[in-house]
């Protein structure tokens, strides 16, 4: 077995960048190859200080085969609040109880591996901190923000577009977060795009107030239907990125959700291609 010391090897020479999203807070330390994209792409959540931020080491192993693969295909294994991402050319490690993550990587990993790696770290710090990470697509309508969420194909891509000039916080991985009674939700530096480092289409890091959760479903006619609470619970969950996975956190992942709920209505939006939705919207939720 690893030796604990060996588990939380030091990296070597290299740079720091620190951001944070609300109350989610990471150090990075890393090489300026992986970190420099990064640092321009996540200009608007950079930090200046590191108060209550975990460590994260990305550290260069010549020793790694080659990456074959994109990390992101490398699908995270959790456990008892133990998350690890294994591939060809990859170890990563990120544990909840120690408040800390590690990536190794052959140096041919990519700026976005790094990327990818900070995503799940942060998946982790965000629900053990209060908040969570929601494959979802978020528009601040009226100084309201408004999260439209479903499976890949749903529609979040095609609802961002159509929402124009509305500010699009993210078309794919928002931030929610406890706010007083209620719920804030919040842009991200994380997003769909391979190969090169991530980040959000058009957002700002300051929150919104959450307004509604909308469950898209294609359609011939546009209306709002609320929906029912068994079935906005499975798709919620089924939206939450890397916790959903582990068997002992996802009782407290249901338990986060059904908290949510009590504050946020959740409708199925049956849109179309074309932006009338928002007068939908407008008229039953405005």
């Amino acid at each position: 077995m690893m030796a604990a010391q060996s588990v939380w090897m030091q990296p070597g020479p290299g740079q720091t960048l620190c951001f944070g999203i609300a109350g989610v807070a990471l150090q990075v330390t890393g090489p300026d190859s992986w970190l420099a994209p990064l640092r321009c792409a996540w200009a608007p959540w950079l930090l200046r200080e590191t108060v209550d931020a975990w460590p994260v080491d990305l550290i260069p192993n010549p020793a790694l085969a080659p990456p074959d693969a994109p990390l992101f295909e490398s699908v995270p294994r959790c456990r008892d609040g133990l998350c690890t991402l294994v591939g060809a050319g990859f170890q990563g490690r990120v544990d909840a109880g120690q408040a800390r993550a590690r990536l190794q990587a052959h140096p041919r990993a990519a700026p976005a591996d790094a990327g990818y790696f900070l995503r799940v770290v942060a998946a982790v710090q965000a629900f053990a901190r209060g908040g969570m990470l929601f494959h979802a697509a978020g528009v601040v309508h009226q100084a309201r923000g408004y999260a439209f969420f479903g499976l890949s194909g749903s529609g979040k891509t095609t609802v961002a577009r159509f929402s124009a000039p509305a500010p699009v916080l993210n078309d794919d991985l928002l931030l929610v977060w406890p706010a007083g009674e209620g719920w804030s939700v919040y842009a991200t530096p994380f997003g769909k795009r391979r190969g090169t480092p991530e980040g959000a289409p058009s957002g700002a890091p300051s929150g919104v107030p959450l307004c509604a959760l909308l469950r898209l479903v294609k359609d011939r006619d546009v209306f709002l239907r609320p929906l029912p609470k068994s079935r906005a619970l499975g798709d919620l969950v089924a939206n939450t990125p890397v916790l959903s996975g582990d068997g002992v956190w996802l009782p407290s992942v249901l338990s986060r959700w059904d908290a949510l709920m009590a504050r946020v209505p959740v409708y199925a939006l049956h849109f179309r291609q074309d932006p009338a939705f928002w007068e939908v919207i407008d008229a039953e939720l405005g």
